[in-house]
């Protein structure tokens, strides 16, 4: 394997051409190629390395203290002499009870006056009652709305048989992506030679002038896209590639290149609309 001329190590070629451990531009076709960028690769090699954490040094355990002596008990203190109890005093003499005076009778209960009787006090008016309260009439609810209906989704054009293609027809990235999930050895054996107009969603733009590298990726409108397509450019149509933006809607016309990771068309041109 042949080494860079910057570091001296043997390397293979990326895709941006350039050396996979310095980045040296590497415009040889003798390196090998390897399938990724530069910046992949740095990307890669960085994670790998945040993975791998450094082992805990070990912490020295600490010394045990030394054993303190016991501090010898105090002696108990002598016991006081119990002092002498006092003599009890004498108890003193009951005091006569006084003698009890008689109850008085009761007072005669004076006898009632003879005249008129009360009059009865008269009664209160009731309270007039209080007049009900109409209840409030309930509040009428709103009909709800009927929710609009969903539009139907337009429906993928059906992908062509591999008979139906032939030199400039047009077809979608989807469809590609279909034939060669289907059948991937003979789609490539009916596409090469052929060119085709591909339409689909700019999903990358890749310049690099000096080492003659111009590209765009392709995608389709399904999420899960198991065939992108790759377009290459020559310099004739990089001020056309300079007014791509990714997410945009386009369509190339180029020749069938083969396909490694992505679909392959060369001498690309993107198609007037």
């Amino acid at each position: 394997m042949p080494g860079c001329p910057n570091c001296g190590r043997q390397t293979m070629r990326t895709e941006d051409w350039v050396c996979q451990w310095c980045g040296y531009p590497l415009l040889s076709r003798s390196y090998k190629k390897i399938d990724k960028t530069y910046r992949e690769i740095q990307e890669e090699r960085s994670s790998a390395w945040r993975s791998v954490s450094p082992e805990p040094e070990p912490v020295p355990e600490p010394e045990p203290e030394p054993a303190l002596e016991p501090e010898p008990e105090p002696e108990p203190e002598p016991e006081p002499a119990p002092e002498p109890e006092p003599a009890p005093e004498p108890e003193p003499e009951p005091e006569p009870e006084p003698a009890t005076a008689p109850e008085p009778e009761p007072a005669p209960a004076p006898k009632p006056k003879r005249g008129r009787k009360p009059k009865a006090k008269a009664e209160p008016e009731p309270a007039p009652e209080p007049e009900p309260v109409p209840e409030p009439e309930p509040a009428l609810e709103p009909e709800p709305e009927p929710e609009p209906e969903p539009e139907p989704k337009p429906e993928s054009a059906a992908a062509p048989t591999l008979d139906e293609i032939a030199d400039g027809a047009e077809v979608s990235v989807d469809q590609l992506d279909e034939l060669f999930r289907a059948n991937m050895v003979g789609t490539h054996t009916k596409l090469t030679g052929k060119t085709l107009a591909v339409t689909g969603v700019v999903a990358k733009v890749f310049i690099r002038d000096h080492i003659d590298v111009r590209y765009i990726v392709l995608d389709g409108s399904q999420k899960k896209m198991l065939w992108s397509v790759r377009c290459s450019f020559e310099k004739e149509s990089m001020s056309q590639m300079s007014r791509l933006n990714e997410g945009q809607t386009v369509t190339v016309q180029g020749k069938y290149d083969g396909y490694s990771k992505n679909i392959l068309f060369k001498d690309c041109v993107l198609a007037a609309g």
